[in-house]
């Protein structure tokens, strides 16, 4: 009887805790969300964005990088240019560079007249107004005013180059090597200028000076990796062939 009793409890005991388990787990699944598709298609919130740590995002660490879209790239402008009444040498130059960039020459060469009126010796300005000259085919006034240039900064070294151009479409290969030469005191253009030279003693008949400037400025293209590998080097060889043959 009593071995009848004790099974019958035990029984009762794991009825009463599978009916608990079922009763929570039924619970359980009625609380949770449902999931379907027009849940899913929804752009999660903004909270689901925020660092692990629940904390708000530092701007200052905000970059392209990491979050582009941030940024726009936003094309660009043109500051506005404020000067109306320009009295200074300086501030007629920065006008007329104004009108330089509109490609108004006869403005800009207005302007830079008035900066050299008030100050001659002025290199740069000489320059620019040279450059402007040159741009409407006035070859004779943008020489005078590259002269002045070199005249006031002997070192102006880029203008050389300009000043030897011009002379040379004018045929005056003379002048252009005297402008040219200037380059030898400048030694990242020895070499270019030792070609140029070269080309230019041979073409007025002085085969001495010509052998002795593309010699020049053969040793000096040895000297590196790339010229070697160039046309430029390969024409100052025939070159040098040719001047050899004639003496």
């Amino acid at each position: 009887m009593r071995a009848v009793q004790f099974v019958c409890g035990h029984v009762l005991v794991v009825l009463m805790v599978f009916s608990i388990a079922c009763s929570s787990r039924q619970s359980a699944k009625e609380t949770q969300p449902v999931s379907s598709s027009s849940h899913q298609d929804k752009a999660p919130s903004p909270s689901a964005s925020q660092p692990a740590d629940g904390k708000a995002q530092d701007e200052s660490n905000i970059s392209y990088a990491k979050t582009p879209e941030r940024f726009e790239k936003v094309p660009p402008y043109e500051p506005p240019f404020n000067i109306t009444d320009p009295k200074t040498a300086q501030e007629h130059f920065n006008v007329a560079v104004n009108h330089d960039h509109h490609n108004e020459l006869d403005k800009a060469i207005a302007e830079y007249q008035k900066a050299l009126e008030l100050q001659p010796n002025w290199a740069v300005a000489h320059d620019r107004l040279a450059l402007d000259y040159q741009k409407q085919g006035r070859t004779d006034d943008a020489i005078a005013q590259w002269e002045l240039a070199t005249r006031y900064n002997p070192q102006f070294y880029s203008v050389y180059d300009l000043l030897a151009g011009a002379y040379e479409r004018q045929g005056k290969i003379k002048k252009a090597i005297e402008a040219y030469s200037a380059l030898l005191k400048y030694p990242p253009a020895q070499m270019p200028a030792h070609y140029q030279l070269g080309l230019w003693y041979a073409q007025i008949g002085d085969r001495q000076q010509a052998q002795s400037h593309l010699e020049s400025y053969r040793d000096l293209a040895l000297k590196t990796s790339e010229e070697p590998k160039s046309d430029r080097f390969q024409k100052a060889l025939r070159e040098l062939q040719k001047l050899k043959q004639q003496g």
